[in-house]
């Protein structure tokens, strides 16, 4: 139970903060609202009446709330930084924390939840334990299938289907499908619908459908406005859409069909909620309004309107019952509203709350969200990140604001908002913006991003790349990562400087000697920036293979000389690499028989492995990989290999052979789709 101090009785004040969370009981009895500092409230909502709240229960937002279980002894459900669980009676308030920490729901119907830790998912029955676990990062929004895979969409524009271990045991669960695409986009507005047979998912200038069974995409569409809300009907092939413009859409989710459109509010849609046993929907708006509407109608069938108050008006959260007879309203100003509506009384306010806090200049979560929706327009988003830095957040919006920050700066389409969005994070939290850069870097072409960035934190832009190198020893990871993609975007004209410089390092270092983190460093650094490169890197080959090849080299510098590899991606490249498989195939055999077998595969695997992350043309037109290949199945034969276990004999497939076939279906699929031929492989057949 909470602390005596914490939960009261028959109040009748308003939240003091913004609302972030609503639920209704399935039956309108019950309400529960949430806010951004952590408190939870009860309310009547028959008599639009405060009935109890608890305070200080969680440092930090109530990011979800829903009823569960049964009608006849409801709980709610609430997640943040904590997951509690609430038992509601007429005489008591029943509470126990969940042990994992974070999350999000699945279906207000639902009797289990999804919760997060440590980046990880973890499936926690409300009744029990689930088992099962999902490495995601950032998950967004969750959603279970007709046949009960589990979606979990990010905010890095994935979306992901995973089966649940049938077992009682904890382990991996297994991923069924996987959607990303190159319009990737954040998904918090990911949806299920038609009995669990469609996810929507909004992409950065579209809508699209995918079947949730196989990932494979039903239908695109392309709103008239950005979707800032987004509900989706879970028994019908019906989406509803509210707009940054203020309208409102609703679409058949299997034929892409727009059903109808309105112009419903003066500003932003904030939330939408369907009454599922009716063609009823109810939208809240920026602008402090809401309405209630009909599918086919082209006016709303009640609008409320509360009289202007001083302080912020903005309606943020909606959710009523499935007959649609009774909705509570949250607001920025943590105002709490009760309807009631009647077809022949309309919308009749049960409760009017008042804002009871007011905020100078721009709604701190209209920023956000115009810095989430970074595709929509890019000098909105600079605007809104600079407008956003400027502020002075207090430790509730900080942490929201770094992870919208950090996914403008993996995300952004547009640079000139990923570099503002790097000055504005720098500011807050510069580990996570070091982390962020190098993702930034990996998706993007910089386009001299690197270069603008670096002068702008160190006052300098006409280094020479000779200033650029010697700076890398002694300065920090935040930095490094700057000047080392700087480098990277020189080219051709930095290769030969960088090379040189690479080369002057002893391989390997020895572990005791001194300065042996900060030379590992700068090792690093100097192949980064060959990675940034690219293929303008071609004349450094022969030394990313002698450090490839080298089990003594620290295995972050292995590394990277192999994704650096990858990035050359030149059939040259994959020619060097798979003439090194072949030397390795073709040594005396009578060594493997000597050894006692575990060294069989030295050397092979990781070769091989290169050359799987190797570009497909490349591949495709390699003079080498098809006789390495072959070389490598005439060394390891069909790859079976047997171990017993308690008296019994198992068999299994050498890792190597593995790899070896899946580079022949990377070549085969690359044929297919390109319609070439693989170049002569002097005269060895080659058959994938």
């Amino acid at each position: 139970m909470p602390d005596e101090d914490d939960l009261h009785l028959g109040a009748s004040e308003d939240h003091g903060d913004a609302v972030t969370a609503v639920a209704v009981s399935p039956d309108g009895r019950i309400g529960a609202t949430g806010t951004r500092s952590g408190e939870i409230r009860l309310w009547d909502l028959s008599h639009g009446l405060l009935t109890a709240y608890v305070g200080r229960l969680q440092d930090g937002p109530v990011e979800n709330a829903a009823f569960i279980g049964d009608a006849e002894r409801p709980q709610l459900l609430t997640t943040g930084p904590s997951a509690s669980l609430w038992t509601v009676t007429a005489e008591a308030l029943d509470w126990r924390q969940l042990p994992w920490d974070g999350g999000r729901l699945l279906t207000h119907s639902d009797q289990e939840a999804v919760l997060r830790q440590c980046g990880d998912l973890r499936w926690l029955g409300v009744f029990g334990p689930l088992y099962g676990r999902i490495k995601s990062d950032s998950p967004m929004a969750l959603g279970r299938t007709a046949s009960g895979l589990l979606v979990v969409s990010t905010d890095q524009g994935g979306i992901a289907a995973w089966r649940r271990p049938s077992g009682k045991t904890y382990e991996d669960t297994e991923l069924v499908w996987a959607f990303d695409g190159r319009d990737a986009a954040d998904q918090r507005l990911t949806r299920c619908c038609d009995l669990g047979r469609l996810v929507v998912s909004q992409r950065r200038d579209r809508v699209v459908v995918l079947d949730a069974e196989t990932g494979s995409a039903v239908t695109a569409f392309a709103p008239p406005a950005r979707p800032t809300a987004v509900a989706a009907h879970p028994d019908r092939p019906l989406v509803v859409l509210g707009g940054r413009d203020g309208s409102l859409s609703w679409w058949d989710a299997r034929s892409g069909h727009c059903l109808g459109r309105v112009q419903a509010h003066g500003a932003r849609v904030r939330a939408l909620a369907l009454a599922t046993g009716t063609d009823l929907v109810m939208s809240v708006s920026q602008d402090g309004t809401a309405a209630l509407w009909r599918l086919h109608d082209h006016a709303p069938a009640a609008r409320f309107a509360p009289r202007a108050p001083s302080g912020p008006r903005e309606l943020t959260h909606v959710a009523g019952t499935p007959d649609g007879q009774c909705w509570l309203i949250g607001g920025r100003g943590g105002q709490v509203h009760v309807l009631h509506w009647s077809g022949h009384a309309g919308l009749v306010p049960r409760r009017v709350g008042r804002p009871s806090w007011a905020m100078d200049g721009s709604d701190v979560e209209t920023l956000l969200d115009d810095v989430r929706h970074h595709w929509d327009d890019g000098p909105a988003s600079v605007a809104a990140v600079r407008e956003l830095a400027s502020g002075n957040l207090d430790g509730a919006w900080q942490g929201t604001a770094t992870d919208a920050l950090a996914t403008l700066i993996v995300n952004g389409a547009d640079p000139a908002a990923r570099e503002a969005a790097v000055i504005a994070l720098a500011e807050i939290d510069e580990g996570r913006t070091t982390t962020a850069l190098y993702e930034m870097f990996a998706r993007h072409d910089s386009h001299g991003s690197a270069q603008r960035l670096l002068a702008h934190f160190t006052g300098e832009d006409d280094s020479t790349t000779e200033d650029l190198i010697a700076s890398l020893p002694g300065i920090g990871n935040f930095l490094g990562v700057l000047t080392s993609a700087a480098l990277g975007e020189r080219g051709a004209a930095a290769v030969p400087a960088v090379h040189a410089a690479l080369r002057a390092f002893p391989f390997p270092t020895r572990e005791d000697a001194d300065h042996w983190f900060r030379d590992e460093s700068t090792k690093y650094r100097l192949l980064y920036a060959l990675r940034q490169a690219g293929a303008a890197a071609a004349p450094a080959t022969p030394t990313l293979l002698a450090v490839l090849e080298d089990d003594e080299i620290y295995r972050d510098t292995r590394h990277q000389a192999e994704v650096t590899l990858q990035a050359i991606g030149l059939p040259e490249t994959a020619d060097a690499i798979a003439a090194e498989i072949r030397r390795r195939a073709a040594l005396d055999v009578a060594h493997v028989e000597k050894s006692d077998g575990d060294d069989e595969t030295e050397g092979f695997s990781l070769l091989l492995d290169v050359l799987l992350g190797m570009p497909p043309a490349a591949l495709t037109a390699s003079l080498e990989v098809g006789p390495a290949l072959d070389a490598v199945r005439r060394r390891f034969g069909d790859g079976i290999r047997t171990y017993e276990e308690n008296g019994e004999i198992h068999e299994y497939t050498l890792f190597e052979i593995r790899l070896a076939d899946c580079i022949d279906e990377k070549i085969a699929e690359q044929i297919k789709v390109s319609g070439t031929d693989r170049p002569a492989c002097s005269g060895v057949t080659y058959s994938p």
